[in-house]
């Protein structure tokens, strides 16, 4: 139909629209709306067929007999009660035929001069079965141009056509002409109230000021079959055949098929941008939720890390505690007086020693509490980690949370696991050999002993008779310094023995205690960034999967905009309101 026009401006308008379908088109393919890219297709093959004239009211207003008597052949069948049940589409042809299009949609070809300019649509009913009709109407009404609208004179603007007419105006953006039907059961008086009863009620209930042509069907079709001049005129068709073939000429009927997908468009796409945009929202709550659960979980960590730092300050007080038991055990009976004391006991300081220190060398009890305490902390809170990060998907994905079933068994079967290794790996740390010990302490304890014996032993001598000997060799005064000073000497071997010993254990079990709790701090650290790794891995797929949906509903809001844009140009080269 674009090339009967010879006005450049609007075959150019109308190949920009061509071009914008098309585009359009392949958005909604990329976006997944294909039965609005369907009704998109149909319009673009639409822009070359003849003009689409689309008629609807309520069944018994007189469509059939108003498309009849306009042809001039009684086509369609008529009838009180409701008898088009699907849409039908009259055509130009060769002969009569009726074809099945599909479910709802027939096409009837007819030789009539007519219709090689306009396709005519006749509709069901709008009151008869509304919501069922309503459906096959809006399958079809994105095709119409012009809405020619039916109301009866007898009964006009009626509940169920207001309810269509706002369709028509507001939800699918048509134009619409009024035929006010069977005028011949009113007098001219009544026919003005009608036209002003619906131009008034028009625009106080739609907002739209309506074009009313009126016309008894019946009369026209009478007139047309008898050939007589008098009752075509008192018919009126002859106007509304003026209107359609007169004012609405080539050039408007050209603005109306390209306007007709076009506001059709902007309707559509005013409802697909609430979408995105309400999509866009939800993602970005989404997003910013998740967001935060990060942030939350990252000041947990930190939360638990610093809590495990205390059973580490336990661990070292337990050695601590260990190391105070054996610095007074050592202070009581590693003495010089203790020791000697002990030549003329029965129980040495060996076996001193390993009586007291069977109990006190292993902090047992203490490391398993603290290990005991550490899991089950650790465990309680990795649940609850989970189950922090799960109420974001338990919703949109039914997942049972943890604690339930099998979820609930893994937590506890890991708290076993870590308290099993952190108590397998502390016994390294908290057993002393007892006898190798006891046995140091004594070989230390009798080299101290002998020799303070043997230095008390010559000082001794060197102040007897001994002494006197060795005043040939030396002055007696030098002799007595060197005695007393040996006995000086012989005081301090012990302490020096006990401080060497003291300083040595304690190493030992300084670095003992720092191995074990730096693998107990790196096995609870270890066990914490499983769970948040995990954690942050289920989630951070879902929040990647968020921000794909994001911008892909961004990219194509974005596109709609654009195609909003040269929509709204288009629009704006009409001369039609």
């Amino acid at each position: 139909m674009i090339s009967l026009t010879k006005n450049k401006d609007l075959k150019r308008t109308l190949s920009d629209v061509a071009e914008l379908l098309k585009d359009v088109e392949k958005f909604l393919s990329r976006a997944g709306h294909k039965d609005i890219e369907l009704k998109v297709r149909e319009m673009a093959v639409q822009i070359q067929e003849p003009f689409y004239l689309l008629v609807a009211g309520e069944y018994n207003a007189g469509k059939s007999s108003f498309i009849n008597a306009l042809l001039g052949v009684k086509i369609l069948k008529e009838g009180p009660t409701p008898t088009t049940r699907k849409i039908t589409i009259l055509t130009h042809g060769d002969g009569y035929n009726v074809e099945e299009i599909q479910e709802n949609l027939c096409r009837v070809t007819y030789p009539i001069e007519i219709l090689k300019d306009i396709t005519l649509i006749d509709t069901p009913g709008t009151n008869s079965v509304f919501v069922e009709h309503e459906k096959i109407i809006a399958s079809f009404i994105h095709r119409a141009e012009l809405v020619i609208f039916i109301t009866s004179a007898d009964k006009p603007l009626t509940e169920s056509e207001c309810q269509f007419l706002e369709l028509l105006k507001g939800k699918w953006g048509r134009k619409v002409l009024f035929i006010l039907n069977k005028i011949d059961l009113k007098t001219e008086e009544e026919q003005k109230e009608i036209i002003s009863f619906i131009e008034k009620n028009c625009y106080k209930l739609l907002g739209f000021e309506p074009k009313i042509l009126t016309v008894s069907s019946t009369d026209a079709f009478k007139a047309k079959d008898t050939k007589s001049q008098e009752l075509l005129k008192k018919s009126n068709v002859e106007e509304v055949e003026d209107f359609i073939n007169e004012k609405l000429d080539l050039e408007v009927k050209m603005e109306l098929k390209y306007l007709s997908p076009l506001k059709f468009l902007s309707n559509v796409f005013g409802e697909l941008r609430q979408e995105l945009q309400g999509q866009i929202t939800r993602y970005n709550s989404e997003i910013a939720g998740i967001e935060r659960l990060e942030a939350r979980l990252k000041s947990k960590k930190e939360d638990m890390q610093d809590y495990c730092q205390k059973y580490k300050g336990e661990i070292q007080s337990a050695f601590s505690r260990l190391k105070e038991r054996l610095d007074t055990f050592l202070g009581f009976h590693m003495t010089t007086r203790a020791l000697v004391t002990s030549m003329f006991s029965r129980e040495k300081i060996a076996d001193r020693f390993r009586k007291e220190m069977t109990s006190l060398a292993n902090p047992l009890e203490d490391l398993d509490r603290v290990i005991d305490d550490a899991a089950e902390y650790v465990s309680r809170n990795n649940r609850s980690l989970w189950e922090m990060a799960l109420d974001y998907k338990n919703e949109e994905k039914g997942e049972k949370k943890p604690g339930e079933g099998r979820a609930g068994l893994s937590f506890e079967d890991k708290k076993n696991e870590l308290r099993y290794l952190l108590r397998e790996h502390s016994k390294e740390y908290r057993e002393f050999d007892i006898n190798k010990e006891s046995e140091r302490l004594r070989v230390v304890a009798q080299s101290g002993l002998a020799g303070f014996l043997a230095l008390e032993g010559v000082a001794l001598a060197a102040l007897g008779g001994f002494g006197y000997l060795l005043t040939f060799l030396a002055p007696a005064a030098a002799i007595m310094v060197l005695a007393f000073a040996l006995i000086g000497v012989g005081f301090i071997i012990v302490p020096n023995k006990r401080k060497a010993f003291r300083n040595e254990l304690f190493k030992r079990v300084d670095v003992l205690c720092e191995r074990f709790t730096g693998f107990m701090a790196n096995e609870l650290e270890k066990s914490v960034d499983r769970v948040i790794e995990d954690i942050e891995n289920n989630v951070s797929s879902f929040r990647d999967v968020r921000w794909s949906e994001r911008e892909g509903a961004m990219k194509h809001l974005a596109e709609l905009n654009e195609l909003a844009d040269r929509i709204r140009a288009l629009v704006g080269k009409s001369t039609i309101p």
